[in-house]
């Protein structure tokens, strides 16, 4: 029996290897400015991340969106909390201890990583709009307190299934209170993690709405209009923290950088032709 097991161990660690092998195809829209990033980034941020794996483009398509994975921003938490060892942090990443991640990886499970690990991903910063300071402690001291746990794999599965049509899809649990995956407190996936610690708060992700109000003033307590209904942590994906209509999007690389000259940023020259209302390439690559 336990030769079966670490057969099945074995084989399973090879098919992760190679669906976790980055991808030769993979395009950057933004070279990440480092300096930008640890300067405008904050505690408490969520780091939506394109991987470039191929398990990545499977989560991609099983979730329908452009990200895969997200993690939370810890800054220095990890050398500054008493309740963790920071000797091996420190000894590990260095100055990058400072600039930590935690996230919910496929092979590794729950793991702490520098940012600089996507330094050459593109990513989206989320960060939560008017959080207390004191929740986005709580949030922050959540994540942290989920190290060592395992990647529910199936949770993934699960997300896949509830987005099929109901009519091809034998999975019955589709109301906003199922736990998706193995529902225990030791496996998590990434995204759900994130979301059971904002949850714990009370911080708004992609709530259910409940019946509508129909008292104008209440919109000025409740801008949703309607009272909210949680929805289960496991069934939040990346995508949500990027369409929430409660996270800014941070565009640390060009907007929170400062100024932004657009006209000299051309491997062509781009030639001004007030005549023509759409740009056109010229034979040199010229756009006129």
């Amino acid at each position: 029996m336990k030769k079966i097991q670490k057969l099945a161990q074995h084989l399973r660690d090879i098919v992760l290897r190679r669906l976790e092998a980055p991808r030769r195809n993979y395009e950057k829209t933004m070279i990440n400015n480092m300096d930008n990033i640890y300067r405008v980034l904050r505690k408490g941020d969520v780091i939506l991340v394109e991987g470039n794996s191929e398990i990545s483009r499977m989560i991609k398509l099983l979730t329908q969106s452009s990200w895969s994975h997200s993690a939370v921003y810890v800054g220095d938490e990890l050398v500054i909390n008493g309740d963790v060892d920071r000797e091996p942090i420190i000894k590990r990443f260095g100055n990058d201890a400072h600039h930590m991640l935690v996230e919910a990886f496929t092979g590794t499970g729950v793991t702490a990583a520098p940012i600089r690990k996507y330094q050459d991903y593109n990513i989206r910063v989320c960060r939560p709009y008017g959080i207390l300071p004191q929740d986005i402690d709580s949030v922050v001291s959540e994540v942290i307190g989920n190290l060592g746990k395992q990647y529910d794999h199936r949770n993934i599965i699960d997300l896949g299934l509830l987005l099929l049509p109901p009519l091809l899809n034998p999975f019955k649990r589709r109301t906003i209170h199922a736990c998706l995956g193995n529902c225990n407190e030791f496996q998590v996936i990434c995204s759900g993690m994130i979301a059971k610690a904002f949850q714990r708060v009370g911080y708004p992700i992609i709530p259910a709405l409940g019946p509508i109000s129909r008292d104008p003033s209440s919109e000025q307590h409740n801008p949703y209009g309607a009272s909210l209904i949680m929805r289960h942590y496991s069934q939040i994906m990346p995508k949500h923290f990027d369409i929430s209509p409660n996270f800014q999007i941070i565009k640390f690389n060009i907007i929170e950088g400062g100024e932004f000259n657009y006209k000299t940023l051309w491997a062509q020259t781009i030639i001004e032709n007030p005549h023509s209302k759409v740009g056109q390439t010229t034979e040199r690559g010229e756009y006129s």
